[in-house]
């Protein structure tokens, strides 16, 4: 507690005293000077019920609510630095990304429940990421995934370093599986040496990555369309998972 505050709370209980002084030996009626003490005393404990339960927990609640629009603008720089990339470089080689398109077609006109429902989804059937890869590209592909990773490491540590992270599980989750995609990709020294089944190892790290990164991606654009709907647009023009996608205006 602060110095100000202590003298603060001294002057307040000597104001109290006084004033509780001088109605008792100015008022001549003790009695009912008692009387209202007891009454105030008595009514500290719900004074104190109000205060811890009601207004704490609406201001915990404003607290949190700053607190996850503040790491929703974060997840807007990561997106800008390598969420729409990785999603980019995912979809066009999935031959399921016709799916997920058809799925989020109409997203600009979602309500409330159509983002619940989208994310009761992914938690229960994920996103099915099947690539077709030519046998001669798959070397180029991986290499150049590891590259993306390698090239932002730096800016990913430094999201983890944030320690507000930690209320957004389903973010940090995202970081860390994106580290051990990272570290699977860079020790592979010799790529020579991938068969097919160390390749399928890989995709299934990407399909990790890809399922939650999906998660955040409809997560943003949820808290865009309710607080910065001129925001949203630029997100929905460029939208990773759509080859046809146009950033001009038409």
């Amino acid at each position: 507690m602060t110095k100000w505050k202590i003298k603060l709370a001294i002057g307040l209980i000597i104001a109290s005293v006084i004033m509780y002084a001088g109605a008792y030996f100015g008022l001549n009626e003790p009695d009912k000077v008692i009387f209202y003490i007891v009454i105030d005393l008595a009514f500290i404990p719900i004074d104190i019920l109000i205060v811890v339960l009601v207004m704490e927990s609406v201001i915990e609640k404003k607290e949190k609510e700053a607190l996850f629009e503040k790491l929703d603008m974060i997840l807007g720089v990561f997106f800008s630095e390598i969420g729409n990339k990785l999603l980019s470089e995912f979809s066009r080689v999935n031959t399921e990304c016709y799916e997920i398109i058809n799925k989020i077609k109409k997203i600009d006109s979602w309500n409330e429940n159509e983002f619940k429902s989208a994310y009761q989804y992914l938690k229960e059937n994920g996103i099915k990421f099947k690539p077709k890869i030519p046998d001669n590209e798959k070397i180029e592909y991986i290499m150049g995934l590891r590259k993306i990773l390698k090239e932002k490491r730096m800016f990913l540590i430094y999201l983890l370093q944030n320690p507000n992270l930690m209320e957004k599980t389903a973010f940090s989750n995202l970081l860390l599986s994106l580290f051990h995609l990272e570290d699977e990709l860079e020790l592979r020294t010799d790529m020579n040496k991938i068969t097919d089944k160390d390749f399928n190892h890989i995709i299934v790290d990407i399909d990790r990555v890809y399922c939650r990164l999906t998660y955040e991606w409809i997560s943003y654009l949820e808290f865009l369309n309710e607080h910065y709907p001129y925001m949203s647009s630029i997100v929905k023009r460029t939208n990773p998972f759509n080859p046809q996608k146009e950033i001009y205006v038409k």
